[in-house]
């Protein structure tokens, strides 16, 4: 194969996997949630500078907000499929393997908030309107409201 042709090819490749690296998240749907907080561990504000030459969010600077990951336990509201869906989007590597077909003994949350001590193992929350979405330059959420329901 003429190493013009085998060039053309790896480029064209390259391409490709570009394309789908700089891909946004699929849409997904805000959903309600409740369950009880087993980890609260809070993130400070994180200031990352762009990746020269990507598309994208990773493209600028950009700022992630102070944030809490919270593993929820005994959480209702989503079926498992969506639960198995939502704690990759946060955390890949949090669940491990399994079947989507059996709930996960956590849903792992990223919910944005100021005051490292505002949430704390053994309080039962409910999430209202929780959505995540994101680009090759990371993953964010949001959501409507957090009721603390008991302390």
């Amino acid at each position: 194969m003429p190493r013009s042709l085998w060039c053309g090819f790896l480029a064209l490749g390259m391409s490709l996997a570009a394309a789908v690296y700089a891909a946004p998240l699929p849409p997904f749907s805000p959903v309600d949630i409740t369950g009880k907080i087993s980890e609260a561990r809070w993130m400070p504000e994180q200031q990352v500078e762009a990746i020269p030459g990507m598309s994208g969010s990773a493209g600028h600077d950009r700022v992630f907000p102070a944030h809490f990951l919270i593993k929820l336990v005994g959480y209702t509201g989503i079926d498992a499929a969506t639960a198995w869906q939502m704690t990759r989007l946060v955390d890949r590597y949090a669940l491990g393997s399994g079947s989507e077909q059996t709930p996960p003994p956590f849903i792992l949350l990223r919910i944005d908030h100021p005051d490292r001590e505002n949430f704390r193992p053994g309080m039962t929350i409910r999430v209202t309107g929780y959505a995540i979405s994101g680009d090759e330059g990371g993953t964010w959420t949001s959501h409507d409201r957090v009721d603390i329901l008991s302390h």
